[in-house]
């Protein structure tokens, strides 16, 4: 980039500082390290910076960069460095080589203590900004007082207002003639917003080539007719001639030959002979002299009417073009206007403000002012900066002696649509003198430093432009010791996907992204698979990993394949509003209903919405009634509370008050996370609106919200879930300065470059650098627009590549792109462009362009048949044996017993009221249990809660008890199951364990089950015939059973219907049948904790004696149907609680094993009640 005059490396023990530095530096050289080392630097005083070495207050120094995430990366980062320089001071050294360097540099250990002190203490007061909040504090100091402005961060409701207005005054008013041609390109005001939104962003630091805002459109309209009526006439007249006198020419024959002539001719003969004069086809062009001459070799043909065409076409001015640019002015200046009247502004109008105030007759004195709060300055992430900014800094420290230091690289400029501009970089290169450069990589693993080099040199000049130069960076020496090893071998730093068989975009895209997933599968399952560090080891888990995409579009696609190989995946860049969601419209229901709770028709609306999904036609009249009356009841209650208490309240008091999740609550079937986004925008509401009682603004303001959604601001995206043990999938932007041990680029290939609009080019003028808006499609300003996006491309090709630390997988293919401007271009696509494989290649010549970066640090492999999974999910899934085979049946299921009720043990269980000492102490276990750390991995750490019941259960289930277990299998049911795969080994034994333990006086061992006298997962549907109240069958159970006995009294409502349930496990022991069931409770720190006293008191807890008598029930009236004389006593053996935390096959004794068999009586009396 720096041409060469950057060739010195950066100092960091620099002892003068004086006016502008600028320090360019690859990825992953250590940018942020730079800006620490010399921040605690001048904080020490060890620098000297304006002919002063004074140490500098944390306030005192500046540093500015771009994003809000920055900020706070860099003043965690440089907190963090502070605090440890200061424990190296105290302790006279440190783990860091660099601090080592540092200390022997200060002179005196105490003051450095002191001063360190006082920075960190004062690190509130630090002086870290992003640019906008730089220029909002210093307009404040200059009583511009922008604290009594409202700053706006979403002008997308002030640009459809615009838009609407420009409508009403402009095209409304237009003659009906040209109306109707305008409503050709545009039939609504929302279609002309959309045509110059690519321009608003750059309207402001742009000049606008070929002014149109001032022509009138009905005279140009009479121009471009006067225009068209003089080439019909001549080409009416001439167009016989046209063949002969261009065969006659040096023209290009195979463009212009004797076929593509006619079909020309032919196309334009129709519109000359028509009455059309507000347009004119593109096969006229053809025939401009012009275009002649520029595809003749030295002999163009000449005639007349080529001579008229070229003429009359440079005369013609598109209307819609006129239409656009006077919309972008007009919309641009209704924007201004309004804020002003309004008194808003946004992040931007900081920026026009401050640069505005500088280059007033009071600039030098604000300059001097800010130069002597901030006497040295960072501007960090530099390449990101537009004109507007630079200028600022320049007007601040022009012919000034203090230090400004600029950071940055080129090769990472990636954000141009967020009017980033990395021409104002290269022209900010020509202006400064002091260039320097980092040369080592810290970040990356030798072998992709190495393969990077070789990848990015095989062009010279790498990054299309020639300002922008690609230096090779150096690995550091212990990185050689960085490996990657899958199956034993060692990888490369690149491995390149080739396909040599499709070249359809689309269908390339499902191929690659099974190939990536089922890549990843095997990285996640293979024993011998682990990243090297020096001499230590450490296994590739699912958090290493990480795919990088364009957009939401391609995520989409990748995490379809991962459902399928139930790899539990998170796209980490979804920018969605929580206002996009359609909790959000379905909430203004919400509140119209609690505002009239009484209203019938309303109620009826919201049960009916996918927040509550209650379908009122399965309902018989009485109950619909019941319904609909009990809701009303609930709304009165919500209603009272709003406005008491306010809309965030309220709107607690509906999900997290813990009656909510009653049976009896309607709201017990709302889905978490439309709860979690109903929340969210509460809160949203809570910091928006002073009196959130007053329900008119508050339905008011969440209409504008759903309206005029703004997804670039961070408070309004919704909230993602935990993002542990789950594959990561990122958008290149966001991944941009962040490192992952492994990353994927499956689609990177797929991008091509093109033009942002159809009609309009943004380029920059190559000698002076200023920005371009242009109407006029000229071939070079096409030619400069592709330049510069295929720029762009490789930049995000190097920033995607460089995130990794270990190894980049990256898909490639010969995909066809039918790009109308590939004549004008050799390359479309980044990484065809680094490897030299031009538009009109085979797909032979991109194998041969490809092997020829194989070494042993970039790797190509073969695509061959690749079989996408057709499935649902790649892993079996288990059917219940009363599955419903179609839709159908469930409806007749519905409408044949929609007066009965199903109940099970669940649902009894949540109807019951329990004893707040129990839960305490059982709450107790799970807060021990989460404070206490462990080294070793047991049973007793293992995760608590229903993804590892779930886990279990699935595993036991799944296996064949006569097989020892496999780790692989572990791995991939942790996979599955969203948790860490560093349990493997851990989990494997102790399913081993499980298996091989004798389970108490039965002598029964799992292991010894045969898979013919087992059935798992034995779901059963028991009909109950009569009416069953809670008192009858209470009276029964403390009657018979010695645990039900001293336990309180069962309360549910009377009901007719089924009881349903689902038997873990149901085995054959010694010709008698018995049952399993796996707890995975955690009921303390070692096996001893579960032993019977405490298994027992689980049991009263849960209530799990009516578990076990529904469940005897069940299976005895199961083989009582099935066997012959069958007899209670003889053939049933018993219940076998497993609680499977406690089971430990090498300590001889029956801890976490619980049997009962009850009474006949028991089993006798309910079968006679339900029947």
């Amino acid at each position: 980039m720096i041409n060469y005059k950057c060739i010195k490396e950066f100092d960091l023990f620099i002892k003068k500082l004086t006016g502008k530095y600028l320090i360019e530096a690859s990825a992953g050289t250590g940018k942020t390290f730079t800006i620490i080392i010399i921040y605690l630097r001048l904080i020490l005083g060890l620098i000297t910076y304006n002919n002063c070495n004074t140490p500098l207050k944390i306030e005192q120094i500046l540093v500015v960069t771009f994003t809000e995430i920055s900020v706070k990366h860099l003043r965690k980062r440089i907190k963090n460095s502070i605090y440890l320089l200061r424990q190296a001071c105290i302790n006279n050294t440190s783990e860091n080589n660099i601090i080592n360097l540092l200390i022997k540099e200060i002179k005196n250990l105490n003051q450095a203590k002191t001063l360190l002190l006082q920075a960190e203490l004062n690190f509130h007061k630090a002086s870290i900004f992003t640019i906008h909040s730089f220029c909002q504090k210093i307009l404040n100091m200059y009583h511009y007082n922008i604290f009594t402005t409202n700053i706006i961060n979403n002008e997308f409701y002030l640009l459809n207002e615009a838009i609407i207005q420009f409508w009403h005054d402009y095209i409304n008013k237009l003659p009906e003639y040209i109306s109707i041609i305008i409503f050709i390109y545009f039939r609504t005001p929302q279609q002309i917003l959309q045509s110059i939104l690519p321009f608003i962003n750059h309207y402001s630091t742009s000049i606008i080539k070929y002014h149109t805002d001032n022509i009138n459109v009905c005279k140009q309209y009479d121009n471009n007719k006067k225009n068209l009526i003089i080439i019909k006439k001549y080409w009416i007249q001439y167009h016989q001639d046209i063949i002969i006198i261009i065969n006659n020419s040096d023209i290009n024959k195979h463009m212009y030959n004797k076929r593509n002539m006619q079909k020309w001719i032919n196309i334009v003969n129709v519109w000359a002979n028509n009455n059309i004069y507000d347009t004119y086809p593109t096969q006229l062009k053809k025939f401009s002299r012009q275009i002649l001459i520029n595809n003749s070799i030295k002999y163009p043909p000449k005639h007349i009417l080529f001579n008229k065409i070229d003429i009359c076409i440079k005369n013609i001015i598109s209307l819609k073009n006129i239409i656009i640019l006077q919309a972008l002015k007009y919309v641009v200046n209704f924007i201004q206007i309004k804020k002003k009247k309004d008194n808003k502004i946004s992040f931007n109008d900081l920026l026009n403000l401050l640069l505005k105030r500088l280059n007033s007759k009071f600039g030098v004195k604000i300059a001097q002012d800010i130069r002597k709060i901030y006497p040295i300055t960072f501007i960090d992430e530099f390449q990101d900066t537009n004109t507007q900014q630079y200028n600022i800094f320049k007007k601040i420290y022009n012919k000034s002696t203090n230090p400004i230091i600029f950071i940055g690289d080129p090769k990472q400029a990636i954000y141009s649509f967020r009017d980033a501009d990395i021409f104002t970089y290269i022209q900010a290169t020509k202006e400064i003198k002091n260039c320097y450069t980092l040369k080592n990589n810290w970040r990356s693993s030798s072998t992709i430093v190495k393969s990077i080099n070789q990848l990015f040199s095989n062009r010279s000049q790498t990054f299309v432009l020639k300002n922008i130069i690609f230096n090779q960076a150096t690995y550091v020496q212990h990185k050689i010791n960085y490996k990657f090893i899958f199956n034993n071998d060692i990888q490369p730093g690149i491995n390149l996907w080739l396909d040599l068989y499709e070249t359809n975009i689309n269908k390339f895209k499902q191929r690659i992204a099974y190939i990536c997933v089922s890549n990843i599968y095997k990285y996640l399952i293979s024993n011998n698979n682990y990243f090297l560090y020096g001499t230590n080891k450490k296994i590739v888990n699912i958090n290493d990993i990480t795919i990088l995409v364009r957009n939401k579009y391609e995520a989409y696609i990748i995490q379809k394949e991962f459902i399928k190989f139930n790899i539990p995946s998170i796209y980490l860049s979804n920018t969605i509003s929580v206002f996009e969601t359609i909790e959000a419209k379905e909430l203004i229901i919400l509140l119209k209903t609690i505002i009239k709770p009484s209203n019938k028709y309303l109620i009826i609306k919201l049960l009916s919405s996918t927040l509550f999904e209650i379908n009122l036609i399965f309902f018989d009249y009485p109950n619909k009634y019941k319904l609909i009356l009990k809701t009303m009841e609930q709304f009165f209650i919500y209603k009272k509370f709003w406005n008491k208490y306010g809309f965030l309240n309220m709107l607690e008091y509906m999900f997290l008050n813990k009656n909510i999740y009653d049976k009896q609550n309607i709201l017990y079937f709302f889905n978490k996370k439309k709860i979690k986004n109903i929340l969210h925008i509460g809160e949203l509401l809570q910091n928006s609106i002073d009196n959130t009682t007053n329900v008119v603004h508050v339905i008011q303001w969440l209409k504008k919200q759903i309206t005029y959604p703004n997804n670039q601001d961070e408070n309004q995206q919704i909230r993602l879930d935990n993002q542990k043990n789950q594959i990561k999938i990122m958008t290149i932007y966001k991944s941009k300065g962040l490192q992952f041990p492994i990353v994927w680029l499956p689609f990177i290939i797929c991008n091509f470059v093109d033009l942002i609009h159809d009609h309009g080019v943004i380029y920059h003028n190559r000698s002076n650098f200023n920005k371009i808006i242009s109407f006029n499609k000229n071939i070079n300003y096409i030619k400069y627009t592709l330049e510069e996006s295929l720029s762009e491309h490789i930049r995000l090709l190097y920033v995607s590549i460089t995130r990794a630390i270990f190894h980049c997988s990256i898909g490639i293919a010969n995909l066809k792109n039918h790009c109308q401007y590939k004549k004008y271009f050799n390359y479309f696509n980044a990484l065809h462009y680094l490897i030299k494989n031009k538009n009109n290649s085979t797909t032979e010549d991109l194998k041969n362009n490809v092997n020829k970066l194989i070494t042993d640090d970039i790797k190509v492999i073969i695509n061959d048949n690749v079989k996408l999974l057709q499935t649902k999910n790649y892993y079996v899934q288990y059917q219940t044996l009363n599955n419903l085979n179609n839709i159908n049946d469930y409806k007749e299921y519905n409408i044949k017993y929609k007066n009965l009720d199903i109940i099970s043990y669940t649902k009894i269980k949540k109807q019951q009221l329990y004893n707040t000492n129990d839960t305490k102490y059982f709450y107790n276990f799970y807060f021990i249990q989460n404070k206490k750390k462990y080294i070793k991995k047991t049973q007793h750490n293992f995760p608590i809660g229903k993804t590892t019941g779930l886990l279990i259960h699935s595993i036991l289930e799944k296996i064949n008890f006569q097989n020892p277990v496999s780790k692989s299998f572990i791995k991939n049911e942790l996979i599955k199951n969203n948790i860490n795969i560093s349990w493997d080994i851990m989990l494997t034994n102790w399913i081993n364990n499980i298996i091989n333990k004798s389970l108490s006086y039965t002598n029964i061992i799992l292991k010894n089950i045969n898979s013919k006298n087992k059935q798992t997962e034995f779901e059963f549907y028991l009909s109950i015939k009569n009416n069953i109240s809670s008192q009858k069958f209470n009276n029964i159970i403390k009657k018979y059973d010695n645990i039900s006995y001293y336990l309180p009294l069962i309360n549910f409502n009377e009901f007719q219907g089924f009881i349903h349930g689902v038997i873990d496990l149901i085995f054959i022991w010694e010709d008698k049948y018995y049952i399993i069931d796996y707890k995975s409770h955690w009921l303390g720190s070692n096996v001893y904790k579960y032993n019977i006293k405490n298994m027992k008191q689980n049991i009263c807890y849960n209530r799990y004696d009516i578990q076990y008598q529904l469940y005897t029930v069940a299976l005895h009236k199961y083989l009582s149907s099935k066997i012959i004389n069958y007899n209670y006593n003889k053939y049933f053996g018993a219940i076998i609680y497993l609680y499977v935390r406690g089971i430990n096959k090498k300590i001889d004794n029956y801890n976490g094993i619980w049997i009962t068999k009850p009474k006949f009586e028991l089993i006798h009396a309910l079968e006679k009640l339900f029947n």
